[in-house]
């Protein structure tokens, strides 16, 4: 056995920032449909705690049909990344299902859970994606500013130079 901060370092804080992030969890309603879609918990992603990623629950975005045509990713924390490049909530619909509001009605089937966590969550999106920026304004999102993305950040290395950042009261 080890003495001293070793020994805390390897065996307790471990178990505890589990502890931490289990209970950051909570169940999303089992219901969760806006419009034409309904949003199905994939899974939930814990991220180990002072990194610049945060914990997230994983939504798969449904149609009526059942076909799976899209998916939106709802953060939990607040840390740089997720306030200045990422935002709370990032969505994707499928190339052959966009153009009938999808993410629009995935954000707002998502808002009376998200409300549980948050008064307001900064949505993000690159400047050129017009798409995004009307679903965001769509939402009454409120324009906060565009901002360079810190080279250091994740979205930069992904390609992202500018980031468009609006504040949403779901």
């Amino acid at each position: 056995m080890r003495k001293g901060n070793g020994w805390v370092n390897e065996y307790i804080q471990p178990v505890f920032a589990a502890r931490v992030l289990t209970r950051m969890f909570k169940n999303p309603p089992s219901e969760m449909h806006s419009g034409p879609i309904k949003l199905v918990l994939e899974n939930t992603v814990d991220i180990e705690p002072g990194g610049d990623l945060v914990p997230f629950y994983h939504f798969s975005i449904m149609d009526k049909k059942g076909n799976r045509v899209g998916h939106l990713n709802f953060k939990v924390g607040d840390t740089p990344h997720v306030r200045q490049c990422a935002g709370h909530i990032g969505y994707e619909v499928l190339p052959g299902y966009r153009g009938n509001a999808y993410a629009y009605f995935a954000c707002d089937a998502i808002r009376p859970f998200v409300k549980t966590f948050y008064a307001s969550v900064i949505l993000t999106c690159d400047p050129g994606n017009i798409s995004s920026i009307k679903t965001i304004e769509k939402l009454n999102g409120k324009y906060i500013d565009e901002i360079k993305v810190p080279e250091h950040d994740p979205a930069y290395k992904r390609g992202s130079r500018r980031k468009r950042r609006y504040e949403w009261e779901p």
